[in-house]
């Protein structure tokens, strides 16, 4: 009988140095770790205030908080001139503990910890790019 492979996602995290962060953020790619090229895993420890850069995806995201209160913002592109957009606030949310949500395809947002306490979250998607503004 064949084996089903199993890691600890919450231990040997790593610091995120990819510079796509504000504040300190480790993190463990789950997916590359069970060897899976359909889907990218992730579980995402922010400190206190840490959050992404705005970025967005070419597939949808599933965000569960695991610890801690996580904060999301996601935006509206108000036009489409490269050198001068503007961003407009469509919606943002806190995420406890055991609630999840869907981020859509194409979305530009951001997420982390809320300005008070330090949280952690999984993040799930299709294996495909994200873009980083």
């Amino acid at each position: 009988m064949k084996k089903i492979k199993k890691i600890k996602f919450k231990q040997r995290l790593v610091i995120d140095n990819t510079g796509h962060q504000i504040g300190k953020i480790k993190l463990k790619r789950i997916s590359e770790e069970l060897s899976t090229k359909q889907l990218k895993a992730y579980f995402i420890k922010f400190e206190k205030g840490a959050r992404s850069k705005i970025h967005l995806h070419d597939s949808d995201q599933i965000i569960i908080g695991t610890e801690g209160k996580c904060s999301l913002v996601i935006f509206s592109k108000i036009n489409d001139d490269v050198k001068n957009t503007k961003l407009e606030i469509e919606t943002s949310s806190e995420l406890c503990e055991g609630e999840a949500v869907l981020i859509p395809a194409g979305k530009l947002h951001w997420h982390g910890a809320s300005k008070d306490q330090s949280s952690s979250q999984m993040s799930f998607m299709n294996n495909g790019n994200t873009y980083w503004f």
